[in-house]
C-alpha cells in the first residue's frame, strides 16, 4: 500500500508545484503516481492568509470550536469558525479567522493558539516550511504569554503546541502528538483534544498502511482509536469524520467509513472540501456516481463560496478546488457521467489554463479533463481544442489522447491512428529529464498504447489490440491501481479483457476482469465486459448477474467491447 501522508498528491502538483518521488530509485515507485496520485491536494503556506478585518463568515461549515479566554463574543464567533474552516481544510481561511479573532481581541490567547495551530503542518503537507514554522512558532508564544486567563487544560494545549515548533525538527511531531495524546487521555469525552492527537498522529506518520490494509504505525492504530471513541460519543462530528474517512480509506476496510460519509455533506452543507470528502470512500468502495455527484456539488460550493467571502486569489487560487475538479471527472469518467462530467473539464481548463512549461504533474493531471472530452464531449466540441503549444509536451500528448478517443466513437480507426503515432513521435522527440522523466515517458507511451489497441479493435484485428492493451496494462502495473482517480483515468486491463474476448479467448478475459475488479471495484465498464465474456462462456445466470451489476454505477448510453 502507498505511503499515506496526504501530502504527496498529483493533484497538488496539479496545483502547486512538482513532487518529487519517494525513492526514485524503484521503477514501480517511479509510475506510482500516474496510477494512483494520493488522497486530496497539496497545500502551501498559510502566512499570505491576509486581509484578515474585512473577512465574511459563511454558515455551514459543520461543528466545532469550545469556550475560550475572550469576553468578546465576536471574537469567540470567529475562534469557533477558525476550528470548523480547519477541520474543513481551509487552512488559508482558518488562519485568517484566527487573525480576526485576535484582532478583535488582542488580548486572546487561545485566538493566538489557533493561529499557531493552523499555520503549522497539516495532512495536506502544507505548514512545513522554515517560514510558517517560525510564525507558528511566535504565534504560539504569544499564546502563552497572553493566556492567563485560560484554563488549565488550555494552557496545557498552549505548551503542546510549543512542543511542535521548538528543538530539533526531526522530533517535533512525535513530541506533539504525544503530548496532545497524554491531553486527550486525560479528558476522554473532549472531542477537540481528541481529534486535534489523531491528526497530529496522522501527520507524524509517515507510512499509514500496508499492502494487507493494516497498520503499519503504531501511531496510525492509536489515531484510529481516538477517532472511534470520538465518533462514538458523537457521530455527527465534522472534524472527526473528515479524519476518519482518510485514515480508513486505505485500510482493509474502507467500507466502515460509509455511515459517516453518507451524511458528512448534511453536517456541513457550505464546506466545499467536507461535501467532497464522502467520495474518497465512495470512489475506493465503487461507488463513482456517489464520488462524481459529491464533486459536482462541492464545485458549486467553491464558487458560491468566492461570491459570499471573495477569499484572496478567488477560485484559481484555492489550493483543493483542482482536487474536486480532478475527483468529479474521475466519478464521471468511470460512471459514464457526461453530463456531469463535460461541464467539469471546460471549467478545469478554462480555470487552469495557464499552465507553467516547467509545471509536469499539472500537465499530468490535465489528462483527466481531456479524457472527458474524447469519451463523452461532441465531436465539434473536441475539434474545436486548441492545441497546446510546443513547450507543454504532455499537454500535446493528452490534447491527442482526447482526440483519438473521439476518433475511436465515430469508428475512425485510420485517424485513431494518427493521433498514436502523433504521440509515438512527441515521445521520442521529447528530453524527458529530471526525477519525473520516468513518469512522463510512462505516461506517454500507455496513451500511446491505449490508442493503439482502440484502432486494432475497430480494425477487428483483437490480436493487435491484446498486445497493444498488454503494454498498457504493465506500464499502470508499475504502480498501484483504483482508490483516488488515477491520472490515467481507467483501468487498461478492462481494455486488455475485452480485446481477450474479441479474440475467443473469454476464460481469460473473466480472469482478467475478476482480477482488476479488486482494484476497481464495481466498475461498470468491467462488468460489461464480464458479462460478454460470461455469455460467450455459456454461464446465462452469471452473464445476467454481470450485466445487472454493471448498470448499477453507469449513467451512461449503451457500451461496446471496442471502447471499453
Amino acid at each position: 500500500m502507498r505511503r499515506q501522508l496526504l501530502a504527496f498528491s498529483a493533484i497538488a502538483a496539479c496545483l502547486i508545484s512538482p513532487i518529487a518521488l519517494a525513492d526514485a530509485t524503484r521503477s514501480e515507485t517511479r509510475v506510482d503516481l500516474i496510477s494512483n496520485p494520493q488522497v486530496c491536494g497539496r497545500v502551501g503556506s498559510a502566512l499570505g492568509a491576509t486581509p484578515v478585518a474585512d473577512m465574511v463568515m459563511v454558515d455551514g461549515f459543520g461543528n466545532g470550536g469550545f469556550r475560550i479566554d475572550t469576553a468578546v463574543p465576536e471574537a469567540q464567533a470567529w475562534f469557533d469558525h477558525g476550528v470548523r474552516l480547519r477541520w474543513a481544510f481551509e487552512h488559508s481561511e482558518s488562519v485568517r479567522a484566527f487573525r480576526k479573532a485576535r484582532l478583535l481581541d488582542p488580548t486572546c490567547g487561545l485566538c493566538a493558539w489557533g493561529e499557531a495551530w493552523a499555520l503549522g503542518p497539516n495532512l495536506n503537507g502544507g505548514g512545513n516550511d522554515d517560514a510558517s514554522i517560525a510564525a507558528a512558532r511566535k504565534a504560539a508564544q504569544d499564546a502563552r504569554r497572553l493566556a492567563r486567563d485560560a484554563a488549565p487544560l488550555q494552557r496545557q494545549m498552549i505548551d503542546a503546541l510549543i512542543q511542535r515548533y521548538s528543538g530539533f525538527r526531526s522530533g517535533q511531531a512525535l513530541r506533539f502528538a504525544r503530548a496532545m495524546d497524554r491531553l486527550a487521555e486525560r479528558s476522554p469525552t473532549d472531542l477537540t483534544l481528541a481529534a486535534v492527537a489523531a491528526d497530529a498522529w496522522m501527520i507524524k506518520a509517515d507510512d499509514w498502511w500496508d499492502e494487507d490494509g493494516k497498520a503499519a504505525d503504531p501511531g496510525i492504530t492509536r489515531a484510529m482509536s481516538l477517532l472511534e471513541r470520538a465518533l462514538a460519543q458523537a457521530p455527527n462530528d465534522a472534524g472527526a469524520i473528515h479524519l476518519y474517512i482518510h485514515l480508513t480509506e486505505w485500510s482493509d476496510d474502507p467500507h466502515k467509513a460509509i455511515p459517516y460519509g453518507e451524511k458528512l455533506a448534511r453536517l456541513a452543507p457550505s464546506a466545499s472540501h467536507l461535501v467532497h470528502m464522502p467520495s474518497h470512500t465512495f470512489y475506493r468502495v465503487g461507488r463513482y456516481k456517489d464520488a462524481m455527484r459529491s464533486n459536482v456539488n462541492a464545485v458549486a460550493l467553491d464558487k458560491r463560496y468566492d461570491a459570499l467571502a471573495r477569499p484572496p486569489g478567488g477560485i484559481p487560487g484555492m489550493p483543493l478546488h483542482g482536487h474536486n475538479l480532478h475527483f468529479g471527472m474521475g466519478g464521471a469518467l468511470m460512471a459514464g457521467g457526461a453530463e456531469d462530467g463535460v461541464p467539469l473539464a471546460d471549467w478545469f481548463l478554462r480555470t487552469y489554463g495557464d499552465i507553467p512549461a516547467t509545471n509536469v504533474w499539472r500537465q499530468i493531471v490535465t489528462n483527466n479533463a481531456y479524457a472527458v472530452y474524447g469519451r463523452f464531449a461532441g465531436q465539434e466540441a473536441v475539434a474545436a481544442l486548441k492545441e497546446p503549444p510546443a513547450t507543454h509536451p504532455l499537454l500535446r500528448i493528452s490534447w491527442r489522447y482526447a482526440r483519438g478517443e473521439a476518433a475511436a466513437r465515430r469508428g475512425d480507426p485510420a485517424a485513431v491512428r494518427a493521433e498514436a503515432a502523433a504521440i509515438k513521435a512527441l515521445r521520442e522527440a521529447a528530453s524527458f529529464e529530471g526525477p519525473m522523466a520516468m513518469q512522463q515517458t510512462g505516461f506517454t507511451e500507455l496513451s500511446q498504447r491505449i490508442l493503439e489497441g482502440r484502432a486494432a479493435m475497430l480494425e477487428d484485428n483483437p490480436q493487435a489490440a491484446v498486445a497493444a492493451f498488454t503494454r498498457a496494462a504493465e506500464i499502470q502495473a508499475m504502480g498501484e491501481e483504483g482508490g483516488d482517480p488515477p491520472v490515467i483515468w481507467y483501468p487498461t486491463r478492462r481494455s486488455l479483457a475485452a480485446a481477450l474476448l474479441a479474440s475467443g479467448d473469454a476464460a481469460g478475459a473473466k480472469a482478467k476482469v475478476e482480477e482488476l475488479l479488486t482494484d476497481w471495484p464495481s466498475d461498470p465498464y468491467s462488468l460489461f465486459v464480464l458479462a460478454e465474456a460470461e455469455t460467450a462462456l455459456g454461464n446465462s445466470e452469471a452473464a445476467a448477474a454481470a450485466r445487472t451489476r454493471s448498470r448499477v454505477e453507469w449513467v451512461g448510453g449503451e457500451m461496446s467491447l471496442k471502447a471499453a
